[in-house]
């Protein structure tokens, strides 16, 4: 079976000793963002209510997120809190694994912390062996770019180029390459409201684009073997719900069938009850990404709908 790594939710000691008695041998670890106190995460602010019941005695690995799309500040002086907040959680609960995007702060945690394993977050971008070869000796497990969730040849490169682990997100659903991203998630990481769907003009103009989304469902990972060492979930705000979160990680570990609306993933999700032909996804993962010379996405998004729609 996959091995997974998944995101923390809010809920009582109960929930995490379910989860670990359905999921225990598959999960890796669990994440949870850093203290907003010390620096934005990478997504808005979250309920913490039993936060600390969970560090305390949820029966899984911990793993803490420290990955805003950009640091606030000059890393001399924004990574001392950040490295004794670490300190503290692992002296404090043995939490010893960490996800940043900045790289000058990942060369600093090896230094001073070298207990942490260290994950190069998505949001640092790394898409080519020319970036592997960058971080190959600071970080542990790459998260690539979403760019790569439907580009296995270049997949291929970067699982060539790097010694370490690979992790890819199944569930995010953002566009590859979009051009809202960094603001949206500086948004998301430093903003005390929730952020408005940057994208949604865009998606309403060429509602298509849902279907290129760097997600990747159930009966499609066969498709990734070879390519990743673990696998990740996302969705610590759509997975507040608990019934969906059990609901969407079975799934994902037992390969059960799941629709692109309900992965969990963010604003740019397919909407609607619909799928995606098989052969739409495979295409995607191979073609040459000239969407101004191809149709094949738009057709099989027109057709899906208009079947939908028609019952």
């Amino acid at each position: 079976m996959n091995t997974w790594v998944i995101p923390y939710s809010d809920q009582p000691l109960d929930f995490w000793e379910e989860m670990a008695a359905t999921f225990g041998p598959v999960v890796k670890e669990v994440y949870f963002p850093i203290s907003i106190q010390v620096v934005g995460s990478g997504r808005s602010p979250q309920p913490d209510t039993f936060t600390d019941g969970f560090l305390r005695q949820a029966p899984f690995a911990k793993s803490v997120l420290v990955n805003p799309i950009i640091l606030p500040g000059p890393l001399e002086a924004v990574a001392p809190p950040i490295l004794n907040e670490l300190r503290r959680l692992h002296e404090s609960y043995g939490v010893s694994s960490v996800t940043v995007t900045n790289l000058g702060l990942a060369r600093m945690i090896r230094e001073h912390l070298p207990m942490f394993s260290i994950t190069a977050s998505i949001l640092m971008g790394i898409s080519t062996p020319a970036q592997a070869l960058m971080v190959q000796e600071w970080v542990d497990a790459i998260v690539p770019d979403n760019r790569l969730l439907r580009d296995l040849p270049n997949l291929k490169r970067l699982r060539e180029a790097f010694r370490g682990d690979l992790r890819l997100i199944v569930n995010e659903a953002c566009i590859p390459g979009c051009p809202y991203r960094t603001q949206h998630f500086f948004e998301m990481g430093y903003g005390d409201w929730f952020p408005q769907s940057l994208c949604g003009p865009m998606l309403n103009d060429q509602p298509w684009l849902r279907l290129t989304g760097a997600w990747i469902l159930p009966r499609h990972l066969p498709l990734y073997a070879g390519l990743y060492d673990t696998l990740k979930l996302s969705g610590r705000v759509a997975f507040r719900d608990s019934q969906k979160y059990k609901r969407v990680l079975d799934a994902y570990v037992h390969g059960k069938p799941l629709l692109p609306y309900e992965i969990g993933g963010g604003p740019a999700s397919v909407l609607d009850p619909i799928d995606i032909p098989d052969d739409v996804f495979a295409y995607t993962l191979t073609c040459d990404k000239n969407c101004h010379h191809c149709s094949v996405c738009k057709n099989a998004y027109e057709r899906a709908r208009r079947d939908y729609r028609q019952g």
